[in-house]
């Protein structure tokens, strides 16, 4: 089967070189920055496992069917942020007719069982590891192997992190498992010292401008356009060729995180209001971090344009320009540690819009800068 996968190449033949020699790992570990591809690898690596020494063409198989993005089934299972997706519930009625919480989600269809957080939780619970490890001691139905992912396992808290190395520990014979994560130390070192780690690096715009332009239809400008946009992230940049209205709100966001960096405090504060939604303090997590994943980017090529204008013989306006750049990313950096540490969205980022500069002892040149 041909992968259809973009970018990468070097790590896709490694993969499939191992695979035909017969040396698939037991569990793996596939990090990259979010969209640059890792669940498309994860199945295809599924697939191809499925695939070995089998005759029939697996494009046509039920399991190949049901990794469309078009099934509802397995946009359920990985909430891949389709527009017509439905938020899941809070809690759920039990057969006592009592209502629990949702902390995790886990799909099992056709051999493959995929686990992930549930939109309105800060992690996935214990019990949602254990049912997914369970699933795997089973006997593969229609597969010859069953295929266990855990999606976003940095989410894991620390007991079902313990579980599930527990799992790792003692696998089943007839199970594979696939963990996805952003960075390799996103995981506990003893979850990493039992996977087969797969770096995934960002994509060249050029190849996700002719992927749009191929398969996607797009005129070679607007491709251009959103593989730029997508900083080496072909994943989102198929997402966005796909969906005009998520490309328009994208570029609106970036409109708004470029007005957000030269406004005044009082204009901050208000858009502060503005990106943060009633309810949960998770939902208002995730809609903060989006946001300041936003401003940096556009920050960043402030930066690069500090960084050309910064000669040797630079003037004092260009080595200000520097180091104003420097102290802006330093400062969003201790707003995104702040949220990850489950500081109040909302006071996160007033406190941003406030004091938009770094505290001078973390600039290059500051008394912590200094060697």
């Amino acid at each position: 089967m041909t992968w259809d996968y973009v970018g990468n190449a070097q790590t896709v033949r490694a993969i499939r070189g191992s695979l035909r020699a017969g040396r698939a790992a037991q569990t793996y570990l596939i990090t990259g920055p979010p969209g640059v591809g890792r669940r498309t690898f994860a199945i295809r690596l599924a697939q191809d496992i499925w695939s070995a020494g089998r005759a029939d063409v697996p494009e046509a198989a039920a399991a190949r069917k049901f990794l469309d993005d078009a099934n509802t089934m397995w946009r359920t299972a990985v909430r891949r942020g389709h527009p017509d997706e439905t938020p899941d519930p809070e809690a759920l009625e039990n057969v006592d007719g009592r209502k629990e919480p949702l902390r995790y989600v886990l799909t099992a269809y056709n051999d493959l069982h995929v686990l992930r957080r549930a939109d309105t939780a800060q992690d996935i619970a214990i019990d949602g590891v254990r049912a997914w490890g369970g699933g795997l001691y089973l006997r593969p139905a229609t597969q010859p192997m069953r295929i266990g992912l855990i999606d976003a396992a940095h989410d894991m808290n620390d007991a079902s992190a313990n579980a599930l190395l527990k799992t790792l520990e003692e696998p089943s014979p007839h199970a594979i498992m696939i963990l996805l994560a952003p960075r390799v130390s996103d995981v506990l070192p003893t979850v990493q010292s039992r996977c087969r780690v797969i770096e995934l690096g960002p994509v060249p715009d050029h190849d996700i401008a002719a992927h749009l332009t191929a398969q996607g239809a797009l005129a070679p400008d607007r491709a251009a356009e959103i593989a730029r946009a997508a900083r080496g992230r072909p994943g989102w940049a198929i997402r966005m060729a796909r969906d005009a209205s998520a490309w328009d709100a994208s570029r609106q966001a970036q409109e708004q995180a470029a007005e957000f960096e030269t406004a005044s405090i009082p204009a901050r504060f208000r858009a502060v209001s503005g990106v943060l939604p009633r309810g949960r303090m998770a939902a208002q997590a995730n809609e903060a971090l989006v946001w300041l994943r936003t401003i940096e980017v556009e920050q960043s090529h402030t930066l690069r344009t500090a960084m050309h204008d910064h000669t040797a013989t630079a003037e004092a306006p260009a080595r200000a320009a520097l180091a104003g750049a420097v102290s802006r990313l330093l400062r969003l950096r201790d707003t995104r540690r702040a949220l990850n540490a489950n500081v109040s969205p909302r006071l996160a980022l007033e406190d941003l819009a406030l004091r938009p500069d770094a505290d001078p002892a973390d600039a290059p040149g500051g008394a912590r800068g200094r060697v």
